[in-house]
C-alpha cells in the first residue's frame, strides 16, 4: 500500500524525507527525527561549561593519562568559573583576551590555560559551533616567574644526612637524594618496586593529593633507575613487607617540618630531588640519560637544571680536557657506573670522574 502522506525538508543540516498513511503518523515521525537531530547536532547555544566537557571527551578521554585528563577538567572549570558560563556563541575574541590577562598565576600555568582554550575554540570553529576562529590574534600574556628550585650546599647535605640517621623520614629523603624520586613517587613505593640484588627501583605510581595512588605525572616518569651501593645497604636494613610508607598526603610535610626544625635547613623537600640531578651533572652523567633517569618528559627540563653552572662542573670539565691532552686519548662515549663507595661515580676508560658527593660518617 503506498504512502499518502510524505514531508521533505533540511532540518539543522540534514535531509529529512518522511512517508506515513496518516497525517498523524506524519507529523509523530517528522516529530521524533527532529528530536533526533537535535541530540546529535552542536550549534552555538551549547554553554562553555558543556562544550568544554565534550571537547574532553572527544579529544583527550583515550589519548592522555587519567590524571591529565581530570586535571584538565579541573582546569576547565577554572575557566568557566573565570569567564562565566554562558553560550558559545554569544563569547567574543575581545573576552578571551581579557580573561586571559586577568589570570594572576605562574606562566606555567597561564600557558597550560591558554593552549587548552586554544584547542576548546578551534575545536568549536571546526564544528561550526562558532562562526569564525576565536583564538586568531590571541596573545599569551606573561606570567609570573616560575621559583626554580636549587641544589643543596655541601654543608647542608652533610646537617641532613645527620639529621636523617635514624629519623622516620630517611628513606623516602634518601630516595630523592640518592635515587631523583619525585615525593610523590617515592612515598607510593612498596618493597616490590626495589630490586636490592639487580640494585634497581621500578617506578610505575605516584601517591595523588586525596591520598590514592594511581599512575605518575607522565608517561616518562615510569622509568628503573640504578640505586647506590652504600643506599643498598640502607634499604637492606629497614626492609619490611608492603607499603614503605603512609599515604597520609599531610605525612611527608610533616616530616619535612621536623628535620627543618630541627636543622635550621631552609632547602625545600624538593631540592633533593633538584641536589640528585646536579649530581649527576658534576659526575659527568650524558643529559640524556640523566633525563631518563629523573623521568623528564622533555629533555628541556633536565636541561635547565644541567646549564646551572657550578664551579664543580666547570672544573670537572677542565680535568678531562686536561687528561685526554694529557694522554692523546679521546674520552669515549660509553660509561658505566660504579656505586662501591657511596656514590654515583662516572667511569670512564676506568678512570674516575674527580667528583663524588660529600657522605655522612657517623
Amino acid at each position: 500500500m503506498a504512502y499518502k502522506y510524505r514531508h521533505k525538508e533540511t532540518y539543522k543540516g540534514t535531509k529529512i524525507d518522511i512517508k506515513a498513511h496518516t497525517s498523524a503518523d506524519l507529523i509523530r515521525k517528522v516529530t521524533a527525527k527532529k528530536a533526533a537531530i537535535d541530540r546529535s547536532v552542536i550549534d552555538g547555544s551549547i554553554s562553555l561549561s558543556a562544550f568544554g566537557e565534550l571537547f574532553l571527551e572527544a579529544t583527550k578521554r583515550n589519548t592522555v593519562s587519567e590524571s591529565w585528563y581530570r586535571d584538565l577538567g579541573y582546569m576547565w572549570n577554572s575557566i568557566v568559573v573565570g569567564m562565566g558560563d554562558r553560550k558559545m556563541e554569544t563569547i567574543t575574541p575581545l573576552q578571551l583576551q581579557q580573561y586571559l590577562d586577568s589570570i594572576n598565576a605562574s606562566d606555567g600555568t597561564i600557558k597550560k590555560k591558554f593552549d587548552l582554550i586554544s584547542q576548546v575554540f578551534r575545536y568549536a570553529y571546526i564544528n561550526g559551533v562558532t562562526d569564525t576562529d576565536l583564538t586568531l590574534g590571541l596573545v599569551r600574556p606573561r606570567g609570573t616567574a616560575t621559583k626554580n628550585g636549587r641544589s643543596i650546599t655541601d654543608d647542608e647535605r652533610l646537617t641532613l644526612l645527620s639529621a636523617l640517621d635514624g629519623h622516620r623520614g630517611e628513606l623516602l629523603c634518601k630516595l630523592m637524594l640518592y635515587c631523583g624520586l619525585r615525593p610523590s613517587e617515592a612515598q607510593a613505593l612498596t618493597w616490590d618496586d626495589i630490586d636490592l640484588d639487580g640494585r634497581t627501583i621500578t617506578v610505575t605510581k605516584s601517591l595523588k593529593p586525596n591520598g590514592s595512588i594511581g599512575p605518575p605525572k607522565t608517561n616518562a616518569a615510569y622509568r628503573t633507575i640504578p640505586i647506590p651501593a652504600h643506599f643498598v645497604r640502607t634499604l637492606q636494613r629497614n626492609r619490611t613487607t608492603g607499603d614503605i610508607f603512609s599515604h597520609n598526603v599531610k605525612w611527608r610535610q610533616r616530616m619535612w617540618d621536623s628535620i627543618r626544625k630541627t636543622t635550621g635547613l631552609t632547602c625545600n623537600l624538593y631540592d633533593l630531588r633538584h641536589t640528585y640531578c646536579t649530581d649527576l651533572e658534576k659526575m659527568g652523567v650524558p643529559i640524556n640519560i640523566a633525563s631518563r633517569f629523573m623521568g623528564h618528559a622533555n629533555i628541556n627540563i633536565t636541561s635547565k637544571i644541567y646549564t646551572h653552572a657550578s664551579t664543580e662542573a666547570l672544573e670537572i670539565g677542565r680535568q678531562f680536557i686536561d687528561q685526554g691532552e694529557t694522554t692523546g686519548e679521546t674520552i669515549p662515549q660509553t660509561l658505566s657506573v660504579d656505586t662501591k663507595d657511596g656514590g654515583l661515580a662516572v667511569m670512564r676508560s676506568g678512570v674516575r670522574a674527580p667528583y663524588a658527593p660529600p657522605k655522612y660518617n657517623p
